[in-house]
């Protein structure tokens, strides 16, 4: 009897278990070896090995050639943990078909892990493993140039070059060295199309995460699929860097030139300000790290010089670099060199130009409070803001009272009364009926305070240039259900990547196996297989876009003055405007059409709390938000939570407000519209922006 009955323990024990029905996680050893038959399968990151951000977004291109006589099919599973049981991993999977005879490429978003290399694992309809391999992690302490180029001559003369930077967000310490490794260059390029002969590169913003600048030619540029140049744009909106090197005189005037730089880029000489001579930052941090030398007092060289042109027009104006034109948070450079070929791939005064542009373009990142694809960074405060039980706490206290009362009545109170009536007995009838009214009001209370439906709330932070329509945003959804449930969520496009956030107690996030479970397919990316406890709220974060209407405009009327206009089609509330020289300042509300000048803003100076740059370091300006929350929250009621739940959000030290031009911080009145998410009903939806710079149309 006791063996059967320890028999009996075991098998129920086995049966809940979570583990029970999870999706086994794929290991890398004990399995039959890959066996391909008539495939031949070629998987690697987007940009090459060592390109794959740690805790971020990449992007996987598996290239499939079917050499037999009959299709094939099946199932790409890439595993961002490597196949380890990671809570912080994610699994991505994509199914493939291929022709008899035929090649298929696919481009596979993936979620990498904090400790662990990504692994690729390709599968028949029969579940035989065809292919697997695991691919390495991008290094810190580099910053990735992606050469768009079937073979970079670039790579042998800049890699292991330090960039200078007076921050780089590429940077690692080592564990008791108080100042930073400098990082070094690393340069890679993306596999090409054995077909159409065009560079494979992202089909999401997300791709680019761990790209520092991306330099192409412009004839690749203007052949570029939609999709894939909606995620170059979206990276370079986001604060990326991209160099184009006008290699035909009819790409300047092609519509993706024009957009990128604001108008006909237009040939001519080269800018005086591109030959004059400057000298390399000095590189921060150990002066004992191992790095090659950058080239000391380069002069051009006279065949380098007669290749030099310049452009102008749109927003383009003279750099060192050539001509350059901001785009969103981002800049576009049109190069007054060929850097990809002779004579000035070899040319020491272009390599100068080249490390010098890598060290702006990390610099530059300073002032992007969030990435498309950056690291995922438990976001605590932002996941109270989207809790429904943060606000129900009151249900707590109440439940607590009532139970003192019942406590109270159905003791002293019932056994006095009755036994003054001579009936002490009668204490035990009324005994029951009194528990079962404070049982009933407890479950009122409970009930009023979490509701009986499920509910959705979104917090969405959009970062923008002036004048910008459309802009990149993280959104963060919070799901909240009043009893078990499995869902799907999709993303708000097929651009976009979404995952979940960590949860404040720990354990799984939420999906059923280890790490989130993604499906691919035409639609875009989605989560499957959620599992959505009662009464908890489960925090999904995506990387994507919302449309500012015609935009929010900043224009220049004087070295003090800044005119805000609005034209996003809704109200904007608790308006805090930074410009140079003159601190912040405060307006309640700017109504769809209207414009208001910066003097009629009040002073909020205590909103900036920021420090002076240094030779080795930018300033770093923080949000003061509770310094004027009293303004905050009388504009729109919580709105200094809000802002202090996307402060604790950013992973690193940001510059909320450069030095050099203005910033405008505001809530949009009514979200994104929205009313509904996965199926259930949006209850708040609020929508932050976040404008830099001068544009837009007045």
């Amino acid at each position: 009897m006791t063996r059967a009955f320890a028999a009996l323990l075991v098998a129920l024990l086995l049966l809940f278990s979570p583990r029970t029905w999870a999706e086994p996680p794929i290991q890398n050893g004990g399995d039959p070896p890959p066996d391909p038959g008539s495939l031949d399968i070629v998987a690697v990151s987007t940009f090459g090995q060592h390109t794959l951000p740690p805790a971020g977004w990449g992007e996987i291109v598996v290239r499939i050639q079917n050499h037999g006589s009959e299709p094939e099919a099946g199932l790409i599973t890439v595993l961002g943990d490597g196949g380890h049981v990671d809570d912080d991993g994610s699994r991505s999977t994509a199914p493939f078909s291929c022709g008899a005879g035929a090649s298929v490429t696919l481009r596979v978003p993936l979620r990498v892990s904090d400790y662990q290399d990504p692994l690729v694992w390709i599968s028949d309809d029969a579940g035989k493993t065809l292919y697997k391999q695991t691919l390495v992690r991008a290094t810190d302490n580099r910053t990735l140039l992606v050469d768009v180029a079937k073979a970079s001559a670039l790579g042998s003369a800049l890699s292991g070059i330090r960039t200078g930077s007076r921050n780089d967000p590429w940077e690692a310490s080592p564990y008791g060295s108080a100042t930073p490794t400098p990082t070094t260059i690393h340069v890679a390029s993306p596999l090409y199309d054995t077909v159409t002969g065009d560079a494979l590169l992202p089909r999401r913003a997300a791709g680019y995460a761990r790209a520092a600048t991306v330099l192409m030619r412009s004839d690749e540029l203007v052949r570029l699929a939609a999709i894939e140049l909606e995620a170059l744009a979206g990276y370079v909106m986001a604060g990326g860097t991209l160099a184009i090197v006008i290699t035909r005189p009819e790409d300047e005037r092609h519509r993706v030139v024009v957009s990128l730089v604001g108008g006909r880029a237009v040939r001519g000489g080269v800018h005086q300000q591109t030959l004059q001579d400057f000298a390399l930052n000095a590189p921060a941090g150990r002066t004992g790290h191992i790095a090659r030398p950058a080239p000391v007092g380069a002069q051009l060289d006279g065949a380098v010089a007669e290749t030099l042109v310049g452009f102008t027009g749109g927003n383009l104006h003279p750099t060192s670099y050539g001509s350059s034109a901001p785009y969103g948070l981002g800049e576009v450079h049109l190069l007054a060199f060929d850097a990809q070929r002779k004579p000035a791939v070899d040319s020491p005064w272009v390599h100068a130009r080249m490390i010098d542009l890598l060290r702006r373009a990390n610099e530059r990142l300073t002032g992007v409070l969030f990435r498309p694809g950056g690291t995922h960074y438990p976001a605590v405060e932002v996941r109270r803001q989207l809790d429904p039980n943060e606000s129900s706490r009151w249900a707590i206290v109440l439940a607590a009272l009532l139970l003192c009362v019942y406590s109270v009545i159905a003791g002293p109170v019932n056994y006095t009364y009755w036994r003054r009536k001579g009936h002490p007995l009668r204490t035990l009838l009324w005994l029951p009926i009194i528990a079962a009214v404070a049982f009933g009001a407890v479950v009122v209370v409970g009930i009023s305070a979490k509701g009986c439906t499920g509910r959705a709330r979104h917090l969405t932070m959009v970062e923008a240039g002036a004048g910008m329509q459309l802009a990149t945003a993280r959104k963060w959804r919070g799901l909240f259900v009043p009893s078990s449930r499995r869902m799907t969520v999709r993303t708000g496009s097929a651009s976009s990547v979404v995952g979940t956030e960590l949860m404040s107690h720990g354990g799984l996030r939420g999906s059923v196996s280890s790490g989130d479970v993604l499906r691919v397919d035409r639609d875009g990316l989605r989560l499957v297989d959620l599992q959505l406890r009662p009464w908890e709220t489960l925090v999904i974060r995506e990387d994507g876009y919302v449309s500012l209407g015609e935009g929010i405009a900043l224009v220049r009327n004087g070295p003090t003055e800044t005119t805000v206009y609005n034209r996003t089609g809704r109200r904007l509330l608790g308006l805090v405007l930074w410009q140079p020289g003159s601190g912040a300042k405060f307006l309640t509300s700017l109504d769809d059409g209207a414009n208001a000048s910066s003097s009629s803003f009040a002073p909020a100076t205590a909103a900036v709390l920021g420090g002076a740059s240094t030779p080795t370091t930018l300033a770093a300006r923080d949000f003061n938000v509770h310094a004027i929350d009293s303004e905050l929250d009388g504009a729109a009621g919580g709105l200094t939570n809000a802002w202090s739940a996307v402060v604790d959000a950013i992973p690193d030290r940001k510059d909320w407000f450069p030095q050099d031009v203005p910033v405008l911080l505001a809530q949009v009145e009514g979200g994104e519209g929205q009313t509904t998410d996965s199926g259930l009903q949006i209850d708040s939806d609020r929508l932050l922006v976040r404008i830099v710079g001068y544009g837009g149309t007045p």
